[in-house]
Parts: structure tokens; C-alpha cells; sequence
């Protein structure tokens, strides 16, 4: 008896195998569709952290592969309307490793982007950044910048929060690495 394939299953896992090949090789988590930012390892959390060309290349390699685009293939060899496509969702999981990183630190509360996986945060990024947005993360109360971060308007706050990366990325490296 034949067996009936649902192509779109079959292209999800190519996808998934493709947007994790590189993770694969590089980190020790095991990769699948449900892995969130909150089940990395601080080392690979860092690693992705960092604001550098390595990290831009590890997350592009996932969201190409995640979008259908394969495993090989070059940011620069996509159309351009695709290369903004990534680079809308690569400046926004960056933003999200970030966030889980200080998170973690306790230096942010009420973060909502770490209970989505990887796969989803990519191939539904409008509905998950939409999510994201109405809800961004809120400074911790106890942060002993709390009283300065609570007199900003909200898209100020997002700001202040971004600005305490190069602190947050010392403080995690203390404490988890």
C-alpha cells in the first residue's frame, strides 16, 4: 500500500535540517522544531550574543536555511527583497538572544520571545514580532536602574534596555561562563 507524504511536513524538515546544519556542527544542543532561546546553553547563547560577524553569519545560516532557501547558500546570493527579509528577521532574533541573555541575568522580566521556537520565530516572524512588540521585555524592578528606566516613555525603555548590552554581555559572561 502506498504511503501518503504531506509535502509541506517533508519541506518543514528539510528547512529545519538546513536552518540547523551549521548550529549543528558549532554547538552541542540538539537542534529540532521545538528548541527556544531558553533551552540554548549560556555558551551558545553568548556565542550568538555577541555582536560581530560571526554571530550575524550563525543566525543567517539558520534563518536561510529555516526560509527554504538550503543550506549553501550565500546571504549575499538572494534577491534583494529576500536579503531584507533576513535582515528584518536577523536584527530581531538577535534582539531576542539578547533579551534572553539579560533575562537570564534576571536584569529583565515579562520577556515573552523565549517561549517561541526557533523554527516558528523564522517562518512566523510577522505574528511572533507582532507578539513581541505589544509586549516587549520590562527592566527588572530590583535592576538598580529601574528608577531612571521607569520615568521613560515606553519606546524609550525598549532603548534603555538595548543600551545595557555591552554590561549585560560582561555580567553573563561572569556569571555563566
Amino acid at each position: 500500500m502506498a504511503e501518503i507524504v504531506n509535502l509541506s511536513d517533508v519541506r518543514e524538515k528539510i528547512a529545519l535540517r538546513d536552518g540547523f546544519a551549521l548550529w549543528r556542527k558549532r554547538f552541542p544542543e540538539q537542534f529540532d522544531f521545538r528548541i527556544r532561546l531558553l533551552d540554548l546553553t549560556p555558551e551558545t547563547l553568548h556565542r550568538l550574543a555577541v555582536p560581530c560577524e560571526d554571530s550575524t553569519y550563525l543566525i543567517n545560516a539558520m534563518i536561510i536555511g529555516f526560509l527554504g532557501f538550503g543550506v549553501n547558500l550565500a546571504f549575499e546570493s538572494l534577491e534583494m527583497r529576500f536579503q531584507e527579509k533576513v535582515v528584518d528577521i536577523q536584527l530581531f532574533v538577535s534582539d531576542q538572544v539578547r533579551f534572553e541573555m539579560m533575562y537570564r541575568l534576571c536584569w529583565i522580566e515579562r520577556f515573552i520571545g523565549n517561549q517561541y521556537a526557533l523554527f516558528k520565530m523564522v517562518r512566523k516572524f510577522d505574528k511572533v514580532y507582532s507578539d513581541c512588540m505589544r509586549q516587549p521585555p520590562q527592566l527588572a524592578k530590583k535592576h538598580s536602574c529601574y528608577e531612571d528606566y521607569s520615568r521613560l516613555f515606553d519606546r524609550d525603555k525598549e532603548v534603555f534596555i538595548r543600551r545595557m548590552l555591552p554590561a549585560a554581555m560582561d555580567a553573563f559572561a561572569s556569571a555563566f561562563l
